[in-house]
């Protein structure tokens, strides 16, 4: 009776815990990205709204609360579900960014490199758009994108929007 109990009350716990995991919870990460990040990218972290400048912070709160900056999880090659990760750190005083696709072939996962690891003073942030009609900043280019798509920006100011084309990311200026 007490075991049925005590395994009733970790259930019980288990799901409380997981019901309120926030969207920049690394447990939310399949076990080979969070190992990733424990190995490939140690000293990295993920982009979160604390790390935001004071009034992208509150831009960020206002709008996206239910969104992580540093973590999206789309089908951008079309084939399964798949995660990008937003990564910062410090070293030497400067700090670094760079942005992370988890391919899934179905087999593995596999990390590559979006946009290098890159000295910056205003953290930029990761979101995650829905298929469909994209033009560039300028009007000269226009395109139907069938996968989920990744925005990299810099609140209110400049979008940058990825897009699987058959085999690698390519890009589009949406906003300057």
């Amino acid at each position: 009776m007490i075991g049925r109990s005590l395994n009733h009350l970790l259930v019980v716990l288990f799901i409380g815990i997981c019901a309120h995991a926030g969207p920049c919870d690394v447990n939310i990460l399949p076990a080979s990205i969070r190992e990733s990040l424990n190995t490939i990218y140690s000293g990295w972290r993920i982009v979160t709204p604390a790390v935001l400048e004071l009034s992208d912070r509150e831009t960020w709160r206002e709008n996206y609360s239910k969104e992580c900056p540093g973590i999206i999880k789309g089908r951008f090659s079309g084939i399964s579900a798949e995660y990008v990760l937003n990564l910062i750190k410090r070293e030497n005083g400067k700090l670094i960014q760079q942005i992370v696709y988890f391919k899934d072939d179905g087999k593995t996962i596999s990390p590559l490199t979006l946009f290098p690891p890159t000295s910056i003073k205003i953290v930029t942030v990761i979101r995650k758009f829905a298929p469909g009609k994209y033009r560039s900043a300028d009007g000269t280019k226009a395109m139907t994108i069938k996968t989920d798509t990744i925005g990299i920006s810099q609140i209110d100011s400049w979008t940058e929007v990825y897009y699987w084309d058959n085999d690698k990311f390519r890009r589009i200026v949406t906003s300057e």
